[in-house]
């Protein structure tokens, strides 16, 4: 199967404005779709709650601002993932609750009834990024969907961030190469998100590169460390938590 075949995408992204970067043309292209946002967005420990007062306002900010993107595309819908209990995953801290996501898309799933699933490549570049593409693989094999990814941005080997090109290169990268009137729908969708001045810029907004997903390697890190709570947290210990989740599914197939 094919991205352009695709009529009723499930699209997993970390937070709001990813949806808009990587998907607001596909998005514009389909029958129906649902975006998931997997976090709220509002990450602790980086003086959020000094300019909007607290990190629950900050959040709030960033879903209206979602809810006003999304509605340029009328055929669009958007869920925040929860966890059994109703509360939300803390943004940067995705990759300590994989069970309850996975669980979480899956539900939404038989609400919706896709035909495939997209979400972010396994790239190194942010660790929701990371842990939504871990889920998303989760998720589609549960399901039997077929699954896409997008890239976003990874630091090369220097250390510097590229944008918008999956770092292992292979042949089947579909660019999926806007109209006039879909970049206009899109630039409309990006300006709705004023609490994120500047996070466009880097990318090419008329571009949306695409690729089915492999079965993807999740035992080898994508970069040396992650952005997190104002430091930087060792790539080993989203591995660690990717394996703990990957025994408990193989200890609960022997039972």
């Amino acid at each position: 199967m094919l991205i352009e075949s695709l009529r009723r995408p499930l699209i997993l992204v970390a937070h709001p404005d990813d949806e808009t970067i990587a998907c607001g043309g596909l998005l514009q292209r389909v029958a129906a779709a649902l975006v998931i946002f997997a976090t709220d967005g509002a990450p602790p420990r980086y003086h959020f709650e000094r300019k909007f007062g607290t990190l629950t306002n900050y959040s709030q900010l960033r879903f209206q601002e979602a809810s006003r993107a999304l509605a340029h595309v009328p055929t669009c819908a958007f869920r925040r993932l929860v966890r059994s209990n109703g509360s939300y995953f803390r943004d940067q801290h995705l990759f300590l609750d994989l069970r309850d996501a996975v669980l979480a898309v899956g539900k939404i799933d038989r609400e919706f009834s896709p035909d495939g699933l997209v979400s972010h490549a396994y790239e190194g570049g942010h660790i929701d990024h990371d842990a939504c593409s871990f889920i998303a693989m989760h998720a589609a094999a549960a399901l039997s969907l077929p699954r896409f990814e997008f890239p976003l941005y990874a630091p090369n080997e220097n250390g510097k961030l590229i944008y918008q090109q999956f770092r292992d290169v292979r042949s089947d990268v579909l660019e999926l190469r806007l109209t006039a009137a879909e970049l206009a729908c899109k630039a409309k969708m990006a300006r709705q998100y004023h609490t994120q001045q500047g996070a466009f810029d880097p990318f090419d907004l008329g571009i949306e590169p695409f690729r089915q997903a492999s079965g993807g390697s999740f035992v080898l890190p994508a970069c040396r460390d992650y952005p997190y709570e104002g430091r930087r947290l060792r790539a080993d210990a989203l591995l660690q938590k990717f394996a703990e989740f990957e025994a408990h599914q193989r200890n609960e197939m022997r039972t």
